[in-house]
């Protein structure tokens, strides 16, 4: 992904400009959401075409074409201390997305996904695909199919960021994906080429603000499989995501190790020069494998993953490992776990939901020292509790907690409260 600025505009605050352009886009979302509230019929919207976000909201289309909209909004109140790389406490719009579907009955679908916030717009996804009764393909902008909790969509989520193993993990990228789904296996292919060149800034909001785009391409494969039983869901994955990245010094396409508060824990050196600058150079494969078990109110999930990257510093090559390693369990009351990972509060007293996590990162590979920056850690933990009430399956309010212990004489420690308000429709 290309360098924005200010380079961490993930956490900046909006600026003047930005707070009246996310607010406008906030207000016309929620104005959208009870507008084509009251026109939505009572009867069942289609099927999702896509999985990884929902449409809600029946807007018509006929009986050639199902049109819906969905979306939700996320604002975030955001403390983090000790942080190698200090951004300004603060209110920040982290998401305001809509969701528009279109589907016909034969199976084609597209859908188109802008994101409103952090103070500008983007199209997080569009792709047009096929969903048949045991296939699904697409072919544009999404996410591909790899991880655990990556393909988990984030207004599901108890804690408002993911977990540390979601450094390792690729960004919405555009490509084509097949997937095939024989009772309760899963199996992806896809191929995905990295942006080049382009004017408008690829930002992921679920990935790394400050990567900047090469040149270079991945295949994908993935493999998963579902346990269904009496009051329990299991789901097991694993997935190789292989190919070839190419930066230069203006672009060096490496990306970074983020805390789960989005701040860099290991970031390589990039100094503009020949010498200095560390770049992609070559062949790049990323592993991973995980699983979770979903009860009526219990998750306990685990998942892996490792990244290994040749690498260039003026004539040398390199090529660094980087691994991690996450868990996180969850507890919820007064609500039903769909297998979507969605809580349905049972009354109107609403739910409940508490968990916890913990994980490690660590980098190793020779000479690596000299290619990372002074702040930069090549080991660290983190740990986090969080608690969420839930009145409605469409409304969350979130208080998380997160320390990350860095290996590292430069802010050792990082402190994160954040509180998140979701609004769905």
């Amino acid at each position: 992904m290309d360098h924005v600025s200010p380079p961490d505009a993930r956490c900046a605050l909006l600026n003047a400009g930005g707070t009246r352009g996310a607010t406008l886009a906030l207000g016309l979302t929620l104005v959208a959401a009870q507008g084509i509230g009251a026109q939505a019929t009572a009867t069942t919207p289609p099927a999702t075409r896509g999985g990884d976000e929902r449409g809600a909201l029946r807007l018509g289309g006929g009986d050639d074409v199902a049109l819906t909209l969905g979306g939700y909004v996320q604002v975030d109140g955001r403390w983090i201390s000790g942080a190698a790389s200090r951004q300004p406490d603060g209110v920040l719009l982290r998401r305001a997305r809509l969701v528009f579907d279109a589907a016909m009955p034969s199976g084609w679908h597209i859908r188109l996904q802008p994101d409103f916030g952090q103070g500008r717009v983007l199209v997080q996804d569009a792709f047009a695909g096929h969903e048949g009764e045991s296939m699904v393909f697409r072919a544009g902008r999404f996410r591909p199919a790899f991880g655990t909790e990556r393909m988990q969509s984030s207004s599901t989520l108890l804690f408002p960021e993911r977990g540390i193993v979601n450094s390792l993990m690729p960004s919405r990228s555009f490509g084509a994906q097949w997937q095939w789904t024989p009772a309760a296996w899963r199996v992806a292919l896809g191929g995905f080429r990295t942006p080049i060149g382009s004017d408008a800034v690829p930002v992921d909001t679920d990935g790394d603000v400050d990567l900047v785009t090469g040149s270079g391409h991945d295949l994908l494969v993935r493999v998963a499989r579902e346990f269904t039983g009496t009051g329990y869901m299991a789901d097991v994955q694993a997935g190789m995501l292989t190919g070839s990245e190419r930066g230069t010094v203006d672009a060096p396409a490496i990306g970074r190790v983020l805390s789960v508060a989005q701040q860099p824990i290991l970031a390589f050196r990039d100094d503009g020069t020949e010498i200095g600058t560390v770049r992609a150079a070559g062949r790049r494969t990323r592993l991973s494998a995980g699983g979770l078990l979903g009860m009526r109110a219990h998750l306990v999930a685990i998942e892996g993953a490792l990244l290994r990257q040749r690498i260039q510093r003026g004539t040398t090559l390199y090529e660094p490992t980087v691994g991690a390693v996450a868990v996180r369990v969850a507890r919820v009351w007064n609500a039903d776990r769909l297998r979507s990972q969605e809580l349905l509060p049972r009354s109107a007293r609403g739910a409940i939901e508490v968990g916890a996590r913990g994980g490690v990162v660590s980098a190793w590979g020779e000479g690596l020292a000299p290619l990372v920056t002074r702040a930069s850690s090549t080991y660290a933990r983190t740990g986090g509790v969080a608690v969420s009430w839930l009145p409605s399956s469409l409304t969350r309010l979130t208080m998380a907690y997160d320390l990350t212990d860095r290996r590292s004489a430069t802010a050792p420690h990082e402190h994160a409260l954040l509180i998140r308000w979701q609004q769905g429709f």
